[in-house]
Order: structure tokens, then sequence, then C-alpha cells
């Protein structure tokens, strides 16, 4: 009985010391995003044309993002709560508002699209903004050109 409540012991201080270290590893991976500025597409981003029928408005988030990894981070995602003029939540229910392909060591820049609803009246505040590693999730694409790209995943120019 004894021998069986070492192994036991041993075994649950070996998982133990397993999840420690992999909680560490991810919790190092801190990043801050600051100065942040909400501004219609046509302003930032002359070449973007919102499609015909969209009932909401374009806009673009950019700020900066501040990264503490030892290398490059392929995929981070950013979320944020953005209130209108009446302090209305404008995306009730989605705090995820995109997606930063590539996010270097140290200080850079970042900008994401945000379909904002038309309804929603500016200027708008955007509060707890905060970026957390991507999880990965398998996509399937036929076409790599930017035909197969929606409207709000395109490049950003400017």
């Amino acid at each position: 009985m004894g021998f069986l409540k070492s192994q036991f012991f041993s075994i649950f201080l070996i998982f133990f010391l397993i999840f420690s270290v992999a909680v560490t590893a991810v919790q190092a991976l801190d990043f801050e995003l600051s100065q942040l500025d909400l501004m219609k597409c046509d302003t930032a981003d002359p070449a973007s044309k919102q499609p015909k029928g969209y009932r909401s408005g374009c806009y673009i988030l950019k700020g900066q993002i501040k990264s503490t990894a030892k290398s490059l981070i392929k995929d981070v995602d950013v979320f944020a709560f953005i209130y209108d003029a009446s302090g209305e939540e404008v995306l009730p229910n989605r705090p995820r508002i995109g997606s930063i392909n590539n996010v270097p060591v140290g200080i850079s820049q970042f900008s994401v699209r945000v379909p904002i609803p038309s309804f929603a009246v500016p200027p708008f505040t955007i509060k707890k903004a905060k970026a957390k590693v991507a999880i990965p999730v398998p996509t399937i694409s036929k076409d790599s050109s930017d035909d197969d790209i929606l409207p709000l995943e395109r490049g950003i120019e400017g």
C-alpha cells in the first residue's frame, strides 16, 4: 500500500511540475496595447472601398503593441470593448475585434479593421483593450488570391 501511495504522489508531483512550467511559459507572453485610435477607413486607408450593401461602417483600430516574447509571434488576437457617444457597446457579445499576423519583439505599430454598425454614433471610446496569442484553427482555402478574402480581412495600405 505504501508503494502505491508513493507512486501516486510521484506521478502527481511530475504533472504538477509540468503544468507549472507550461503556465509560466504562457504567462510570460505579455502584450501591451497603447496609443489606440479608431478612424474611418476612408481616412486611414484610402485604397479600401466598402462593398455596396454593407450595413456597417469600416473603421481601423491603430496603435502600438509591445511584445515581451523572445521571438516573432505569428498570430495575436486583439480584444476590446468599443462604446459609442451614448455609452452603448457597439459590438455587444463580441470582444474579439481582429488579429495581427506578425508581432515582433519590442514595440511595433499595428492596425486592424473593425466593422462598426451604421447606427453607432461617434466619437467612440475604447476600453479594456488587450492582446493574446491566437488559438490556431485549421482552415481550408481553395483560392490564394485576394478574391477569396473577405473585405475586412484585406491588408491595410497606408
